[in-house]
């Protein structure tokens, strides 16, 4: 019996790439970030186009244009989002936005201090504890 009918897998390498992540759905999104990017366009995009469309008077052109302009909101989120995600691994964007929420409105989630630490055994860094 050769080595090579004990091991099925030998000479193919990793068969899965990201085991424990979602699959990507659309543009390279997750499902969980295409719904993220597509609730952000829309609050952001309906109060705009509504701005627009009483301040223009021609709200059935700026209605039929929403899909379309939607659709090109979804293109520039996933756009964005391959960006923050190209060369880190799966999670980093999401902790990067904890950290900043963190900052911004305070919480004790992350150790955010730098500086010298120590763990207390000595009185000055650099002396030897015995003299």
């Amino acid at each position: 019996m050769s080595s090579e009918s004990s091991q099925p897998t030998q000479g193919f390498g990793v068969l899965a790439d990201r085991v424990d992540g979602e699959p990507p759905a659309i543009l390279g999104l997750t499902t969980s970030e295409l719904l993220l990017v597509a609730l952000t366009t829309g609050l952001v995009l309906l109060p705009l186009l509504l701005a627009i469309a009483a301040a223009v008077d021609i709200g059935s052109v700026v209605l039929a244009l929403t899909g379309f302009i939607f659709m090109a909101g979804i293109y520039v989120g996933a756009l964005i989002f391959r960006r923050l995600k190209r060369g880190h691994p799966m999670g980093h964007y999401q902790v990067k936005f904890a950290v900043l929420m963190q900052r911004l409105f305070g919480g004790n989630r992350f150790l955010l201090r730098s500086g010298y630490w120590s763990l207390g055994r000595t009185r000055h860094p650099g002396t030897r504890a015995g003299g």
